[in-house]
């Protein structure tokens, strides 16, 4: 079972958009996949056609050891993908879980209780932002998938995770490894390319090899709480996820 965190320090970067539709790509492929919501926003869920406003369980409980993984899962309307969702509540487990000494691994021992046999893939659409819940994807996954939109703040907001990881490699001797760098929302514009030019020299092993571009398909599938492989599946949007995913798919974990 792979472990997989979407993840950029900075917002607007296409994580969720990657992490539903690789997730997409992958249960259609026939692997089984759960896609696990720690965003506040419950983008993911949405993404999906899951209604989280108001929904009860949701990631928050189990975090919080108030519900079982069981209690809290969904089923989603992509065969073979499940859903644990997340919604407004989960904004304040970093409050709830402060005095908790296991604070920062409670995502990690969640997932560690389910049946290794049951899904092939667990990818993690982590928050925009440093916190506690950060913390505990960090320490939950076994690879990241960081998406850069090519402007200069996402590529900051990519150099931050690379932080992120020296330091947790300092504290705990581990860290989940870079699977894939995603250039995202490419323009053909001086300042992508400049950008585009900087992630190959930085990340030349892990730079994906398609380059996901802004599509209108791919906002308007989102609105309708579809995946882009049910909503415009011949669209250069559809191709491009495709490619990522399988990509993804590739590489090995280990």
């Amino acid at each position: 079972m792979r472990r997989v965190a979407f993840i950029n320090e900075k917002g607007g970067t296409c994580k969720t958009t990657l992490c539903v539709n690789v997730a997409a790509w992958l249960a259609a492929s026939g692997r089984r996949v759960l896609v696990a919501d720690l965003d506040t926003q419950g983008h993911a869920g949405k993404s999906l056609g899951v209604d989280v406003r108001g929904l009860s369980p949701t990631v928050h409980d189990l975090l919080l050891g108030r519900a079982r993984f069981e209690e809290v899962v969904r089923p989603t309307p992509v065969p073979g993908l499940e859903l644990l969702p997340a919604n407004k509540t989960l904004s304040r487990f970093p409050v709830e879980a402060a005095g908790a000494p296991d604070r920062a691994d409670r995502l990690r021992v969640a997932l560690a209780e389910v049946p290794g046999d049951r899904y092939d893939f667990v990818l993690v659409d982590a928050p925009p932002s440093v916190s506690l819940v950060t913390e505990n994807v960090l320490r939950a996954a076994e690879e990241l998938v960081v998406p850069v939109a090519l402007t200069y703040l996402a590529l900051d907001g990519c150099a931050e995770i690379v932080d992120s990881l020296e330091r947790l490699r300092a504290e705990r001797g581990e860290a989940p490894r870079i699977a894939l760098v995603v250039p995202a929302l490419y323009r053909k514009t001086q300042l992508a390319d400049e950008i585009l030019e900087k992630l190959r020299e930085r990340f030349p092993r892990e730079l994906s090899r398609a380059v996901l571009g802004w599509s209108v398909k791919v906002d308007e599938a989102q609105s309708h709480g579809m995946t882009i492989f049910e909503y415009a599946p011949g669209s250069p949007g559809a191709g491009a996820l495709a490619s990522i995913a399988a990509e993804l798919a590739e590489r090995s974990a280990a």
